[in-house]
């Protein structure tokens, strides 16, 4: 295997506003999450062979791509909803107990939450290294670091009370200081 000889800074760009929608088929009681670019969500009740989805929820969001600043490489995120901290909800998780190994080395876990139409998905290990290299880059405590893991590692996706990170300013429109 090759090695990339960039250490690569990485950047933000063509970051792109919407929400994240979740359905529910009240039929069979399956759930799936997307993204919608319009400008407010939808909420329509449709059949879609034996399912009849309706709306669940949706959160404004935003998606993004990732550029290094030095060698102008691209990575997409299409896929990527969110990150997620495990708050140590079942002990037999596999994403906890990595949680709390990594707490004693210093590491925080985030769990790369990709979007689903039914069956969780993980993100390709490339795209959890270049968010692993983003957000360890941008801490400020010297001796820690960020590693972001595949959502998989969750025990049940649907009893998870993970916590999501968000940008708390999103919503602001007052400009921070």
């Amino acid at each position: 295997m090759v090695r990339e000889k960039c250490k690569h800074s990485w950047k933000m760009t063509n970051v792109r506003d919407g929400f994240i929608v979740t359905e529910r088929c009240y039929h069979c009681n399956k759930l799936r999450v997307f993204f919608s670019y319009e400008e407010v969500p939808p909420k329509d009740e449709y059949k879609e062979g034996e399912h009849y989805w309706n709306y669940a929820g949706s959160a404004q969001s935003f998606k993004f791509d990732m550029e290094c600043t030095k060698c102008g490489k691209s990575v997409s995120f299409e896929s990527l909803m969110g990150l997620m901290h495990c708050v140590g909800c079942n002990a037999r998780c596999h994403l906890n107990i990595l949680s709390q190994i990594g707490e004693m080395q210093n590491i925080w876990l985030f769990a790369a939450l990709a979007y689903h139409l039914g069956n969780e998905i993980d993100l390709p290990i490339e795209n959890l290294e270049v968010l692993t290299d983003y957000f360890t880059s941008r801490l400020r405590t010297p001796g820690k670091k960020i590693l972001v893991v595949p959502g998989s590692l969750r025990h049940d996706p649907d009893t998870c009370r993970g916590e999501m990170l968000k940008d708390v300013g999103m919503l602001s429109l007052t400009p921070e200081t």
